[in-house]
C-alpha cells in the first residue's frame, strides 16, 4: 500500500521538491496552498503524515496543526512542521501544538525522507 502525505505550503517549488523526494520511497503526495484548503483535504481524504509550513497566506501552520488535532480521525496523524524562517522558539512552539517533527528549509532530501519514514505506519 502506498503511503500518502499531505504537503501544506504556498510555494509550489517546495511542494514539487517534497513530492519528487518522497516518490523515491514510494510515497504519494497531495499539495495544499493554504491552511483552509489543507483542513478541507484532511477531512475528505486519508493521509499517513502531514507536512505543514509555518508561514501560510491565511492561517499559520501552528493554527493548522491545532485545528487538525481537533478532528477525531486526523488527530493521531503525525504532523511535521517545516520553515525557512529562523525564529528562536519555533521548534518549541511546534512541539507544544502537537508537531511530531520539525525541519528547517532548506533541508536535505535524505533528512526529509528519514523524518517522514520514521513517522509512517509499518507497511
Amino acid at each position: 500500500m502506498v503511503a500518502r502525505v499531505l504537503v501544506i505550503d504556498d510555494a509550489s517549488v517546495t511542494r514539487r521538491i517534497v513530492s519528487h523526494t518522497l516518490k523515491s520511497i514510494d510515497v504519494e503526495t497531495v499539495g495544499a496552498v493554504d491552511g483552509f484548503e489543507a483542513l478541507a483535504l484532511a477531512q475528505q481524504e486519508h493521509f499517513d503524515v502531514i507536512l505543514v509550513d509555518i508561514n501560510l497566506p491565511d492561517i499559520d501552520g501552528f493554527e493548522v496543526i491545532k485545528r487538525l488535532n481537533e478532528i477525531a480521525n486526523i488527530s493521531a496523524v503525525p504532523k511535521i512542521m517545516f520553515t525557512a524562517r529562523n525564529e528562536l522558539h519555533d521548534r518549541e512552539r511546534a512541539k507544544s501544538v502537537g508537531a511530531a517533527g520539525f525541519l528547517y528549509k532548506p533541508f536535505s532530501t535524505q533528512e526529509l525522507r528519514d523524518l517522514v519514514t520514521s513517522h509512517l505506519p509499518a507497511r
